[in-house]
């Protein structure tokens, strides 16, 4: 009789038989567009970037990589994220603290370089709300992956979402003390 009954987790019905949720599919169609999209584009304009960069003082190594970095971890994640990996699921976590961290940067960074560079042409509060706008819906999607629908189909139910947001912010704060540290 006991052999009958067994009971089971949350990740054993994951295995059986269930799909993927629509979130998650919409952000894996999202993130392989996002990331192929800009390499693509990183293609098209390789010589306008490095004009840009060197227009703007950026060195053009960190740019190109910085560009190529960001497409290959969208479609890299996209792939991840579509069969369910937990990789897949560290990957865009990575992916949408990296841009909550980088539109902080521009917020942070508005004033000062409008007064280097001159006012932007839609006015310095369509620049805050433009980057504020960013702020949070990247902020909402990183809240979507650790919800509970995406912690089963990840296999992420027993990480700590804190410890892994604190992980992934943490990388990207060194990361961006990297980049400021070589171009200084």
């Amino acid at each position: 009789m006991s052999n009958l009954y067994t009971k089971m987790t949350k990740e054993d019905i994951i295995e059986g038989s269930y799909d993927r949720p629509v979130g998650v599919t919409l952000l894996a169609i999202l993130l392989g567009l996002w990331g192929g999209g800009l390499l693509f584009t990183q293609l098209l304009v390789f010589s306008k970037v490095s004009e840009a960069s060197s227009q703007l003082g950026i060195s053009n190594v960190l740019l190109q990589s910085g560009i190529g970095f960001l497409g290959l971890l969208g479609v890299v994640a996209s792939i991840g994220m579509w069969f369910g990996k937990k990789w897949g699921w560290w990957l865009a976590l990575f992916y949408f603290a990296y841009a909550v961290t980088r539109n902080v940067n521009v917020v942070v960074s508005i004033s000062s370089l409008s007064q280097q560079l001159g006012e932007p042409e839609q006015g310095i509060g369509m620049t805050y709300a433009k980057y504020g706008i960013r702020i949070l819906w990247n902020g909402f999607l990183l809240f979507y992956l650790c919800r509970e629908n995406a912690s089963i189909f990840f296999r992420t139910t027993e990480t700590k979402k804190w410890r892994a947001l604190l992980l992934v912010f943490a990388l990207c704060v060194v990361l961006f003390v990297i980049g400021t540290v070589s171009q200084g």
